[in-house]
This record gives structure tokens, C-alpha cells and sequence, in this order.
């Protein structure tokens, strides 16, 4: 038996190892391989409760099996137990997720857990915000009981521009928010490289039109619009928060009011001009290939209209900035960069919330530091909706 010990021992120590490397250091942060990293990643940060049990089980069962006979096996035994010290460590850094999260938003009144139900959601699917694509359709999420004037928000799906649904992200959040009163808009949206900019920005602005108009008839209160997304879709979340009715977004429907008062956006790109962190452009070539008609050589005037870092002013609403400093496919410099300015430049509050070990996407997964951004993310929203200052409609642009 000894045998299969060593070679469980050393299939046990080396899966640790590998768990620890792409969860503490995500080391393939460039096309395509960081989708490889992303798996393993959130698996040892967002699973690293259970997979630090695993990992201890199976060095425990290795040992019993004999490992510790072989210098290989007692390798193997010593590098899987230091990987499930190490996992547990990781997932102390989620528990610790709140505290980094209440932090970024001290100034802001605390978070109170009062659910008005337990009940699961009812939704509304595939409600149709506009005429010219099958992609412009969105999901309405409520209480059961169907209140009225109920505050409002809207998610925006990621997936590169390219890709992803409305009914795939965002389900942590909507489902929290809508037991406790919420109307939540989950929005799909003509995707690239079929449709090319400005149609990505312009359907999430036709769908807050939509919103700001008919949302009554299902109980919400038009007057409050939040917005939220991740990666591709923190980018246009982000950018509608501070392009409210700019009315190159808004072809058609220039008198629409698109001003929103609350944004969440989470791992976004916020700055579609800047070179990757090793000083090569990637982003601009996937932006180019898959969105843009020139390149940013050609039109910086576009693309700096596209990227709310360059767009943020002091009509900006409300901002809460959430991103994990292990993040393979957008770079934390993106959000960092984007907090700083709109902290310099809003004449609101702006709250930035780097979470440590977290990776892209890592709020697919029902774990405590997805929880606690959901539980932040409701309390700041909550603090626009209830404050005394509310912050008015964006002027409207001529």
C-alpha cells in the first residue's frame, strides 16, 4: 500500500502547491492562458474552506496509506499539509472581506440585515426595452407580494463585450436586494464584434429610458435608479453612471433621462486607452477587434468618451468601486486609477474597496467575500436611497 500512499501524497502535495500559486499569485495574466489561471484561482479563494478540508483528507488518507516510508511519499505529506495551512489561510481572507469592504464605506450609515421576505423572487422574463434586436430584452426582479415604489436596480453582464446573459450574474445581489424590497432590472445587450460601438452603451442607456418609464407598473420608483455589473459590464455600468444623458448614447431618445443616482461597478475596465500593466496594448487590440471601428491612434476622442475614467465629472452620482487585487483579466490598476479620479473630480462620495486574494468573477460563487460585497453594495445603496441629500437627475445635455 505504501505505493499508491506515495503517489496520493504527491499527486495530494502537488495539486496544493498549484492551488496556492494561481490562488495567491495568479500567474497567467495574459490571453488566453489566464482563463486556464481563473478555475483553479477561484477555487482555492472563493472554495478555500472546502478545499483546505479536501486537501487535509487526502494528505491524512496518503499517510495512512504509507507515504511517510518513501522520501517522495514524505514530501508529498509535507507539502500537502503546508497547502492546506496555506488554503486555510486564504480563506481567512475571505471571512476578512467584510472588514476591508466596511472600511471603503465608514463614512457611510451601517449595514442592518431586515429581509421583508424569505420568499424566493418572481420574475419576469424577457420583457422587450426596444424593437431592433433580440438581445434588447431584460428580466424584472420583485417581491412576491409586488409592493410599490420600490427603489430600482439594474444589472449589467459581463463577458468581454462578446458574451455572457442577464440571467447568469448578478444572482447573489438581485436575489439579496429584492428580499429586502428592491426591484432588480437584469438588462442583455447588443454584443460585439456583430454590433460595434457606441451599441453596447446605447442599449444599457435605452433600457434605464425604459426603466425610468415603466418601471411604475411594476412597483418601482423611477425617481431611484441604481446600476451595477462586472468586468465588461462594470464598464458600461460605470459608464452610464457618469454619462447620464449624453446624448451621443442616446441616439433617437436624446430628451430621455438616463441619469442614474447610485453606481456599484465591480472588476470593471474603466479605461479602454491604457496599456496593460507590462506597458503592451492587448486591451486596445481586443477593444479594437471586437468594439471599436479605428484605432485609438486614429480616434483617442472615442475612446476616451467611452472610458469613465476620462468621463467622470462633478455630476458624477455616488460611486462604490469594488475589485480584487488578484485579478488575471482586468488589472486593479483599472479601478484604482478610476477611484482616484472620480474621488478628485465628484462632487459626491466615491468609495473604493480592494479586496485581497479576490480574482476576476469571484462573485459567481456563494462565498463569504461574494457575500459580504453583496452585503456592502446593498448598504451603500441603501444609504443613497435613505439620505437626506439625494442626489438629483444628471442635467440634461444640449
Amino acid at each position: 500500500m505504501s505505493r499508491a500512499g506515495t503517489a496520493l501524497a504527491a499527486v495530494t502535495g502537488a495539486t496544493g502547491i498549484a492551488a496556492n500559486v494561481f490562488g495567491r499569485t495568479a500567474p497567467w495574466r495574459v490571453y488566453p492562458w489566464y482563463l486556464a489561471g481563473l478555475v483553479p484561482g477561484l477555487v482555492s479563494t472563493e472554495l478555500s474552506g472546502p478545499a483546505a478540508a479536501a486537501q487535509a483528507a487526502a494528505t491524512g488518507l496518503a499517510l495512512r496509506l504509507g507515504a511517510g516510508r518513501s522520501t517522495l511519499g514524505r514530501l508529498g505529506l509535507v507539502a500537502g499539509a503546508g497547502a492546506a495551512v496555506s488554503l486555510a489561510g486564504l480563506h481567512r481572507a475571505g471571512q476578512d472581506a467584510s472588514g476591508v469592504l466596511d472600511r471603503a464605506l465608514e463614512t457611510v450609515a451601517p449595514y442592518t440585515e431586515t429581509p421583508v421576505t424569505t420568499l424566493g423572487p418572481v420574475i419576469t422574463r424577457d420583457v422587450p426595452y426596444h424593437d431592433e434586436a433580440p438581445a434588447q430584452v431584460l428580466d424584472i426582479w420583485q417581491r412576491p407580494d409586488r409592493p410599490s415604489d420600490c427603489p430600482v436596480m439594474i444589472q449589467v453582464h459581463g463577458g468581454s463585450w462578446t458574451g455572457g446573459s442577464k440571467a447568469t450574474q448578478g444572482l447573489h445581489l438581485m436575489r439579496h436586494l429584492t428580499a429586502r424590497g428592491w426591484i432588480c432590472v437584469s438588462i442583455d445587450y447588443r454584443l460585439g464584434p456583430d454590433h460595434r460601438w457606441p451599441a453596447q452603451i446605447v442599449d444599457v442607456k435605452r433600457a434605464i429610458a425604459w426603466v425610468r418609464e415603466h418601471i411604475a407598473e411594476y412597483g418601482g420608483d423611477p425617481s431611484f435608479i441604481a446600476v451595477t455589473g462586472g468586468s465588461a459590464g462594470g464598464h458600461l455600468a460605470g459608464l452610464a453612471a457618469v454619462s447620464g444623458n449624453d446624448p451621443a448614447f442616446q441616439p433617437g431618445f436624446e430628451d430621455a433621462d438616463t441619469s442614474v443616482q447610485a453606481g456599484a461597478p465591480v472588476y470593471g475596465v474603466y479605461d479602454l486607452t491604457a496599456l496593460n500593466d507590462d506597458g503592451r496594448p492587448r486591451l486596445r487590440r481586443w477593444v479594437r477587434a471586437k468594439l471599436f471601428t479605428a484605432d485609438f491612434e486614429d480616434d483617442p476622442a472615442t475612446w476616451r468618451a467611452a472610458s469613465p475614467t476620462h468621463r467622470v465629472d462633478e455630476h458624477a452620482p455616488p460611486l462604490l468601486i469594488v475589485h480584487g487585487d488578484r485579478d488575471e483579466i482586468v488589472t486593479v490598476n483599472q479601478a484604482r486609477g478610476f477611484a482616484r479620479r472620480a474621488a478628485a473630480v465628484s462632487g459626491r462620495g466615491v468609495h473604493y474597496a480592494e479586496l485581497p486574494y479576490a480574482h476576476h468573477a469571484f462573485d459567481l460563487v456563494r462565498s463569504a467575500r461574494t457575500m459580504a460585497t453583496v452585503r456592502a453594495v446593498t448598504r451603500f445603496f441603501d444609504a443613497v436611497r435613505s439620505s437626506a441629500d439625494r442626489p438629483a437627475s444628471r442635467p440634461a445635455a444640449r
